[in-house]
């Protein structure tokens, strides 16, 4: 049946509803059996009139259920807003539904009539120069994209070739969830994170934190300023779910400067590669949607990328482009190597 216009309409609604909930930890509160609604708001420390009517909303919705009794329950849905749960989208749904649905509601009209990026006009400043201002959206910012960085982890652990490949550098990797799939199934890989200095910092101490000293031993953090720079010495530079967010100017200048860490002393016998995983709309099946979200969080000139813009840009850069396949998630993999006439 074709939604209404008014059921469009109301989904901002339906999107904050689900989004609080996620934030709230509610699934993660009824992981451990039912509960009245009472119950779950002493769970999560929130009003429990208040909460009732959100939980009556995403119940109806279908994200939660309740049983016979009337006690709000997990469903095969919200069994993802848990936190433990392997293929969990609680932070990423968090972010979705909340700071970047706040920030398209604020400041989408002015950016479609002015041709710029969004968060400029909802919040001030960019997505990144908020987060630096917020540290409690940067967690969630982290966390999130470790929800996204997840289930790609471990497919790349499973099916690149790590074939005379002793270092792998993530540009962009933020807390390192994308390496530590790969170097927990390839025990005799090292792994460069690269990010901006206080997702490395967060991430660095959460790591020590964890106790694992193999993990401690041989991933590391490296902050950096990915349009300035990015770090030498990589067997296999990965770059993904990043260069959508950026211009194609920037877009060349990454490239660059990872091509310029490539070539950096490089020996004869070793060719790094590059490994460029990000959505492009011969194998997005929601591109035109996501047209919108590169509006609210990408800088201004940001819109969706074919085959072809992946190839021009990485020739701009002095990469060649090798192949190009489509992967989960509406992803793609470009894989590059430096251009001979580089």
């Amino acid at each position: 049946m074709e939604a209404s216009l008014l059921s469009l309409v109301m989904g901002g609604f339906t999107s904050a509803a689900i989004g609080a909930a996620a934030r709230l930890g509610v699934a993660d509160a009824l992981a451990e059996g039912p509960a009245t609604g009472v119950e779950l708001a002493k769970a999560v420390d929130a009003d429990p009139d208040a909460l009732e009517s959100l939980m009556k909303a995403v119940t109806a919705l279908g994200v939660f259920a309740r049983d016979e009794e009337g006690r709000y329950t997990n469903s095969h849905l919200s069994e993802q807003l848990r936190s433990d749960h392997p293929e969990s989208i609680r932070h990423l749904t968090s972010l979705l539904c909340g700071l970047y649905t706040q920030a398209a509601s604020g400041g989408l009209t002015e950016a479609v009539r002015t041709g710029t990026s969004v968060m400029p006009h909802a919040l001030g400043v960019s997505l990144y120069e908020y987060l630096d201002k917020d540290p409690e959206t940067a967690r969630i910012f982290d966390l999130a994209m470790q929800d996204w960085a997840r289930p790609i982890g471990v497919l790349a652990a499973d099916h690149i070739s790590f074939e005379n490949v002793r270092t792998v550098v993530d540009v962009g990797g933020g807390n390192g969830a994308l390496l530590k799939a790969i170097l927990a199934a390839h025990p005799h890989l090292k792994g460069v994170c690269v990010d901006r200095e206080d997702t490395c910092r967060r991430a660095e101490a959460d790591l020590l934190d964890s106790g694992d000293e193999d993990l401690i031993e041989r991933l590391s953090y490296r902050p950096s300023d990915i349009l300035r720079e990015v770090p030498e010495g990589g067997d296999l530079y990965i770059i993904k779910n990043v260069l959508h967010d950026w211009s194609p100017e920037s877009c060349v200048r990454i490239l660059s400067n990872i091509r310029k860490a490539m070539s950096a002393g490089a020996a004869p016998d070793r060719k790094p590669r590059l490994l460029v995983v990000d959505p492009l709309t011969e194998h997005d099946s929601g591109a035109a949607f996501r047209s919108v979200i590169k509006m609210v969080v990408g800088e201004t000139n940001t819109r969706e990328r074919s085959e072809a813009d992946m190839r021009r840009e990485a020739a701009a850069a002095g990469l060649e482009v090798l192949s190009i396949i489509p992967a989960p998630a509406d992803l793609s993999v470009a894989e590059c190597v430096v251009a001979e006439s580089a």
